[in-house]
């Protein structure tokens, strides 16, 4: 849509083989009380089955990470086709980690 398109372009952003995260700063005057975080799992990362079990795995991770993310900051997680594959052999805490940096790149870590 335009309005994720306009926000790509204008945030910043970090990347990793299987996931990108965008990093856009909310309005000085917008009360801000919790990080906002959206994730996008296309068909490119597999079949219904496959993307439900990635989202499902991204939703967790970033539920553990939410309370080291800046509070201002709105963020996008887009997950990658290599995302599914890499999901096999690592674990939650991979996956966890692997957020936490790209979100801090980003500018999305906590303040």
């Amino acid at each position: 849509s335009a309005a994720f398109d306009a926000f790509c372009l204008r945030g910043r952003s970090a990347s990793s083989r299987p996931l990108v995260v965008y990093a856009f700063a909310r309005d000085p005057g917008a009360e801000a009380c919790e990080p906002r975080v959206g994730l996008t799992v296309s068909r490119k990362v597999g079949g219904a089955v496959e993307r439900d079990r990635v989202s499902r795995l991204l939703r967790e991770a970033v539920s553990l990470v939410a309370p080291s993310l800046a509070i201002d900051v709105d963020l996008v997680i887009v997950a990658r086709p290599s995302l599914a594959e890499a999901l096999v052999e690592e674990r939650l805490e991979w996956l966890e980690a692997e957020i936490r940096e790209l979100a801090g790149r980003a500018g999305g870590g906590a303040a």
